[in-house]
């Protein structure tokens, strides 16, 4: 197996990634449910206790409450993409940044959370590879946006 063949699945989830953040910038809900599998099972996770989402339904949920409550939406990367797995004949891979920054206007004004931590799983099936998993780790932070009712 070349070394171009080897890594191609790390080229094809980096604009994966690249197309999350670009979605989550605009907050298109469609856009990134191009991006996950549907699945019940699916879990996203943030660091506050009120951030646990288990399957599309919720997943998508939280992200129209996002959007609904927050805009000028800006993510910055500030450590390399660390890729885990995803080589054939894998069929799970795993991505890790360990500092990004996300900033946004909302209710109470502009807020920007510094050194965010980020983990994703990422499953291929047949030739497509989607997220199944994602946490953020917000360091010592409050959570601004309300999902108590999903």
């Amino acid at each position: 197996m070349t070394t171009s063949t080897r890594d191609e699945w790390r080229t094809e989830l980096s604009r994966r990634f690249t197309a999350f953040v670009e979605a989550y910038e605009r907050g298109s809900v469609e856009a990134l449910s191009r991006l996950f599998w549907h699945d019940d099972d699916i879990v996203v996770v943030g660091t506050h206790s009120n951030l646990h989402f288990i399957g599309w339904q919720q997943v998508e949920h939280s992200f129209r409450t996002q959007f609904g409550s927050l805009r000028d939406l800006r993510v910055t990367l500030r450590s390399e993409q660390l890729w885990h797995g995803g080589a054939a004949p894998s069929t799970m891979a795993c991505l890790t940044v360990s500092a990004m920054d996300v900033s946004f206007v909302g209710g109470s004004g502009p807020v920007t959370f510094e050194g965010i931590r980020v983990a994703c799983a990422f499953e291929r099936r047949g030739t497509e590879w989607r997220m199944v998993q994602m946490h953020w780790s917000l360091p010592r932070k409050e959570v601004l946006v309300d999902h108590a009712d999903r």
